[in-house]
């Protein structure tokens, strides 16, 4: 752990390793219990633990630069960052990406001011063997945004979070009720004729389910296969382990609080899965997978209904669909919260990444997203074709 001074009552110090993020826990916990920012759950002590565990060996290519800011003996702030490099180019990111959703730093209300955030950035920053600091997305809410105030926003970076504020429904009755006269009879038309495999069944269960760890793995199978035919590609979904990172997260049925698993089953047969995180009475849909061969049926719209009926029931407050907009997150939504992307060069790699490569990358996923699915899955067999003659 290296300790730097920025002022008498400040001290700044870089977590780089499993053993200081763990000497730090009960630090890091007590800090997220006082900050008050839902946006903040992969900023979380048992999220970026478990991600570093899984992802961040000797041989990965992804060290932890988590940033801490304390006054005295007392935790502050923390935004965990790790270097991570690609084709030659050294990046500053945040930690857990491209699995992390939101780059954001926990701050103590009370104690965590804008200069203890300026502390953190400019130790970021000053990072040896780097060619660039790239922090995206980043919630316009998040005290990073004043102190990324002299570092160049991403040229063309356009990004939302959907989001459904529950938090004027009383109960899941009135969500429904408020529901327009279409939505009603779809949503029930897709009930009817889902039911007619068996009746539908639905629970939320957590990691001391004994059904949790297989659940999950039914559910990443099912993403998996909903990636393959619409011949897609996740580079999060590529990572060796990532089935078993995700069945080990942590969460409390009581505190409602961490990795949650909603279970939607026609009979016996389970038809649609979603792995969410609940965090500050918010939660964050994060991966959900359906039955393929039921697609027609919509299993997946009537898993996401009935989570954000329960959800609301039990007194969470968002159901946050993530960054990168979308059709069918929008028609999910009443709000949406903008997403910030800042760059910083440093080094003459770094300023061509920026200049030349960046600046390609949208234009890029536009024009791969608009060929057809079979075209698409044909460019992945050749990626595959080609890191195979690379590697020779």
């Amino acid at each position: 752990m290296t300790t730097i001074m920025e002022e008498p009552d400040l001290t700044v110090r870089t977590v780089r390793t499993l053993e200081d993020i763990e000497a730090v826990a009960p630090d890091w916990r007590a800090l997220e219990a006082a900050s008050t920012d839902a946006l903040s759950y992969f900023q979380t002590y048992a999220w970026c633990r478990s991600w570093v565990a899984h992802f961040a060996g000797k041989s990965s290519g992804r060290q932890p630069i988590i940033q801490t800011a304390w006054r005295g003996d007392t935790l502050v702030a923390v935004w965990p960052l790790m270097l991570t490099g690609r084709w030659g180019i050294r990046k500053i990111v945040a930690l857990g990406d491209p699995h992390s959703q939101y780059c954001n730093a926990i701050c103590n209300p009370d104690h965590g001011d804008s200069d203890a955030v300026r502390s953190l950035l400019a130790r970021s920053l000053e990072t040896g063997r780097c060619d660039v600091a790239l922090f995206r997305p980043i919630p316009e809410s998040s005290p990073l945004v004043a102190a990324l105030g002299d570092v160049p926003r991403i040229a063309g970076y356009d990004n939302e979070s959907s989001i459904l504020d529950l938090s004027a429904f009383d109960s899941s009755d009135a969500y429904v009720q408020g529901l327009g006269k279409l939505q009603k009879r779809n949503r029930n038309r897709r009930r009817n004729h889902l039911a007619r495999l068996g009746e539908l069944s639905f629970e939320v269960i957590w990691p001391d389910h004994k059904d949790f760890a297989p659940l999950v793995a039914a559910g990443t199978q099912m993403k998996r296969r909903w990636l393959k035919e619409t011949g897609r590609y996740s580079t999060g979904f590529a990572m060796k382990g990532y089935e078993n990172f995700l069945a080990n997260l942590s969460g409390d049925r009581e505190r409602l609080e961490g990795a949650c698993l909603s279970v939607l089953r026609a009979g016996e047969r389970v038809v649609a899965v979603e792995l969410g995180f609940i965090h500050k009475r918010a939660y964050y849909a994060y991966i959900g997978g359906f039955d393929w061969e039921l697609r027609e049926l919509s299993p997946g719209k009537v898993q996401m209904e009935m989570t954000v009926c329960w959800l609301i029931d039990n007194g969470v407050t968002a159901y946050d669909l993530l960054a990168n907009p979308a059709d069918y997150k929008k028609s999910w939504s009443n709000t949406a919260i903008r997403l910030l992307g800042f760059a910083a060069p440093l080094s003459w790699k770094g300023r061509l990444y920026l200049n030349a490569w960046l600046p390609m990358l949208p234009a890029a996923k536009t024009v791969y997203t608009a060929v057809s699915a079979r075209l698409r899955r044909l460019v992945i067999f050749g990626q595959g074709v080609g890191c195979l003659i690379l590697c020779m």
